[in-house]
């Protein structure tokens, strides 16, 4: 008889994904947090700073396939460290651009450099932010799955937290010269990050539960194109692909572009900061409140379908209060926004692991942030566009969230309403028990 066993380091190795996610997000924002800087930094418009981002989705987009077979076919661990390696040495590459003098009519060299140096770090991201619901699969029960992938998979939004908060400290947007901080900030924690990843194992001496044991012979014996397929081909999943698809890329786009939806109103970047940090700091909230609650209820549809319209209620509130002179009303929706949004999250994962059983969940974690990527660099470009409109602010909109809304109402508060899937992982260890 198979004996089921916890082993305490699965914390250390969730500490390593957790620790990544946390470099590459401060990667990720390095010039889109302190856009003024980094427009004369780099001679270039505000499209190009914004494109700073919009590659971190493209190549997330790109690499999201090749995560999710270096999962399966070479093992947690060298997977995290060939993640971790291309992340130094984008990261680094971004470092040694500061070196290349760049001028209104020569601003080639530093700008290419920073630019390959982005899309490498870029490459690395889907090989932390996928890994959480697989690493909860293979070394946490059914008891602490979703507090592990919660935990996993939000680090990537406390790092934008902690980015919007400590870049504008470290970059003054006022002194572009002060990029070279941030630079070499992010390219020395992407080393530090890369440490713990070295001693992080594969998989436990013995599963923690049926389906684990199962996760750890399909990771030996399914090809990770029979998976996708597999998952590809389920229509329930392909409904919560939209729903979560259309939330990721609402974050990621007030993420990115949260500085330049309130500028026009009079806000600077430290408080633009604040805004973004107000719904992360929440989203942590009701993330850590909804995973222990998922793992002793195992509603995840009940969470997400109430989740997921109440955060776009505030999605939509947002519209009116972005406003001269109405910092604590935008603080208050952000806080909602982010507390509603982020406790959908571990759910979310969760429920494409249950309703794709026993399809491996490095498949369905894949799709679900890659499809995700995908519309956050569609939002991007639309919202750009809507933003340079001198349209809004003459009639008091803001087309960028209008768009916003429209979308998180139609592809994500109505579509979730239709997911019915039995929990198929847990009735398979229901009946194995």
């Amino acid at each position: 008889q198979v004996v089921y066993k916890l082993y305490k380091a699965r914390y250390f190795g969730l500490f390593s994904i957790v620790l990544l996610n946390i470099a590459t997000g401060f990667v990720w924002l390095s010039y889109s947090s302190v856009p003024d800087a980094a427009r004369i930094y780099l001679n270039a418009d505000d499209f190009l700073v914004s494109l700073t981002s919009i590659l971190y989705f493209i190549a997330y987009i790109i690499m999201a396939p090749v995560s999710g077979w270096m999962f399966e076919k070479h093992g947690i661990k060298k997977a995290l460290i060939f993640g971790a390696s291309i992340q130094i040495v984008g990261a680094w590459l971004r470092y040694f651009a500061n070196f290349i003098d760049s001028t209104p009519d020569n601003n080639t060299g530093r700008l290419i450099l920073t630019m390959i140096g982005q899309i490498i770090a870029a490459g690395a991201q889907p090989f932390f932010l996928n890994l959480p619901p697989k690493f909860a699969a293979v070394w946490f029960s059914e008891n602490g799955r979703t507090t592990a992938t919660m935990i996993g998979s939000v680090s990537n939004a406390l790092a934008a937290a902690l980015a919007q908060l400590i870049i504008p400290i470290v970059t003054d947007n006022n002194v572009p010269s002060t990029m070279s901080n941030t630079t070499l900030f992010t390219a020395i924690l992407s080393v530090v990050a890369l440490i713990p990843a070295l001693f992080v194992a594969d998989r436990p001496p013995t599963p923690p539960s049926p389906s684990a044991a199962e996760a750890l012979q399909e990771t030996t014996e399914e090809p990770f194109k029979t998976s996708l397929k597999k998952t590809t081909s389920n229509k329930q999943f392909l409904l919560l692909m939209v729903v979560f698809g259309s939330l990721v890329g609402v974050f990621n786009t007030v993420t990115s572009l949260i500085a330049t939806f309130t500028k026009p109103y009079g806000y600077t970047v430290n408080e633009a900061g604040y805004f973004g940090a107000a719904m992360v700091v929440a989203g942590l909230i009701g993330a850590g409140i909804s995973g222990p609650v998922i793992d002793k209820t195992k509603q995840y549809k009940t969470l997400c379908k109430t989740g997921v319209p109440l955060a776009t209620a505030f999605l939509v509130a947002l519209i009116f209060v972005v406003r001269v002179d109405c910092f604590a009303g935008i603080m208050a929706v952000m806080v909602f926004i982010g507390f509603f949004a982020f406790a959908v999250l571990p759910a979310a994962l969760e429920l494409a692991v249950e309703i794709t059983y026993p399809v491996t969940p490095a498949s369905s974690a894949s799709i679900l942030w890659a499809f995700g990527q995908l519309i956050a660099v569609i939002m991007l470009f639309i919202c750009s566009a809507l933003q340079s409109d001198a349209l809004s602010l003459d009639k008091g909109l803001n087309p960028p969230l209008i768009f916003l809304a429209i979308w998180a109402a139609v592809f994500g508060a109505v579509p979730i309403m239709f997911i019915t899937s039995p929990y198929k992982r847990l009735e398979a260890e229901a009946a194995k028990r």
